[in-house]
């Protein structure tokens, strides 16, 4: 059995040219911020990023948001996937 990173709240964790945010109040609210712009990403860059389109094809499930890369209901191990997709490993 893989044992997965335990996510703690508010925190903001460095995956390639994104932040992911871990939520205030609860470590399964997460969100993908733009390094650039310090926004939320739109789930519309999927044009132009084949990172976000892996990301929005492997968890849409968790997805909560009909504009931006918001996510409810994350377990770490999923967390952990998503890191790894925007850092491109």
């Amino acid at each position: 059995m893989k044992n997965s990173t335990k996510f703690t709240k508010a925190i903001l964790i460095n995956a390639g040219n994104f932040q992911v945010s871990i939520g205030t109040f609860s470590s399964s609210e997460i969100a993908i911020i733009s390094k650039s712009s310090g926004n939320f990403v739109n789930l519309e860059q999927i044009k132009t990023s084949k990172r976000l389109r892996k990301v929005k094809r492997l968890l849409k499930s968790n997805i909560n948001s009909d504009s931006t890369f918001t996510f409810s209901f994350m377990q770490d191990d999923q967390i952990d996937k998503l890191i790894q997709i925007l850092k491109g490993n």
